[in-house]
């Protein structure tokens, strides 16, 4: 496997009221249903495509020079590739200096190289499923989309990278899950993602339970301004630190593992009003 680990960021950047990363979430359809799967990916599951509004949401709410980061994933974006291509030229067009990444399980391969070969700045990335790149805890892709992606990144070194393989207690979760034993598993403490714009017009604090509807993680409305979304945010981030984690630790359980299961018995971030 030549794909490295894609690299964390620094979490819970915040300037001028802006977030450094920001992923859009159009659905959970998918040409996989993997076990494991923290957004329930089906391939009769939902998809609503991306707007001139949710970009504009988006421009409002990510920092537009080069420290920025917008990620799109789901859901599998190769299966509306035409649509992410357009989103991805409209952020350009209007001013987005950034880097973009791809969520993708790889198997449409061509597809997704059509993606990162759209971008006018070529800055836009793909990160890879572990399980579905390696094997690990899921069928492997084909191996004639591996090999395009190899190739490709074998050309462009960077262009593409292999996701963690963390398993998330989250969505579907881990149980059934038939990879190694080994493979890490969560922690007490939450990574702090950054958060997530919905195609439904929300702003969610976490990609990994992005299907939760629990208040605990609702941020605002798409027509929340930028500051109301980052302040959220933060007081989530604070939660995190103050309630979530203690809980995690006095219990003696995966951070994931409280939000799936034990948010009843937690209050809420300290939220201001939104839209």
């Amino acid at each position: 496997m030549i794909f490295k680990e894609r690299v964390s960021r620094p979490k819970g950047v915040i300037e001028d009221g802006r977030l450094m990363e920001l992923h859009l979430y159009p659905g959970n359809q998918c040409n996989r249903e993997c076990d494991f799967c923290n957004v329930f990916g089906a391939p009769k599951g939902g998809y609503t495509e991306y707007t001139t509004e949710h970009l504009e949401a988006t421009l409002r709410t990510v920092m537009l020079h080069e420290q920025g980061t917008v990620k799109f994933y789901g859901g599998e974006p190769t299966l509306n590739h035409d649509n992410v291509i357009w989103a991805i030229a409209h952020l350009r067009q209007q001013g987005f200096q950034g880097s973009i990444v791809i969520y993708s399980n790889g198997i449409q391969a061509e597809r997704l190289l059509a993606i990162l070969k759209s971008d006018s700045l070529s800055k836009t990335t793909a990160s890879l499923n572990y399980s579905i790149a390696t094997g690990d805890g899921a069928p492997q892709m084909p191996l004639s989309s591996l090999r395009k992606l190899e190739d490709y990144e074998l050309e462009n070194p960077g262009a593409i990278a292999i996701g963690h393989p963390d398993i998330v207690d989250s969505g579907r979760g881990v149980d059934p899950f038939s990879g190694e034993e080994t493979r890490p598993k969560n922690t007490h403490r939450c990574p702090h993602c950054y958060p997530v714009l919905k195609t439904d017009g929300r702003f969610h604090a976490c990609p990994f339970a992005v299907e939760n509807p629990a208040p605990h993680f609702q941020l605002g409305q798409i027509q929340d301004s930028a500051e109301t979304i980052s302040q959220n945010f933060q007081a989530f981030l604070d939660w995190l630190d103050t309630v979530h984690e203690p809980y995690a630790q006095a219990q003696d359980l995966p951070a994931c593992t409280v939000c799936w299961q034990h948010l009843e018995a937690l209050p809420q971030p300290d939220f201001v009003a939104t839209a």
